[in-house]
């Protein structure tokens, strides 16, 4: 799993919503748990979320955290 972190410490990461067949990127605070990003729309498939992940990442100059083999 892809996660990113902005210069206040808070993790974005591509995940799936409560029923599971839907994705979109939320973010958790250092010590919270993960919440959806309003500003980005649903996606029916983990890859779509996935780019809009990447873009958002992008367009806010994260740092991708995560072990980076995808």
């Amino acid at each position: 799993m892809k996660i990113y972190e902005d210069n206040r410490g808070w993790q974005y990461s591509a995940r799936p919503g409560l029923s599971g067949d839907t994705f979109s990127v939320f973010y958790r605070k250092p010590g919270k748990s993960w919440h959806s990003v309003r500003a980005v729309a649903w996606y029916k498939t983990e890859a779509e979320a996935d780019m809009a992940l990447d873009d958002y990442a992008a367009k806010h100059k994260m740092r991708r955290v995560d072990n980076e083999k995808d």
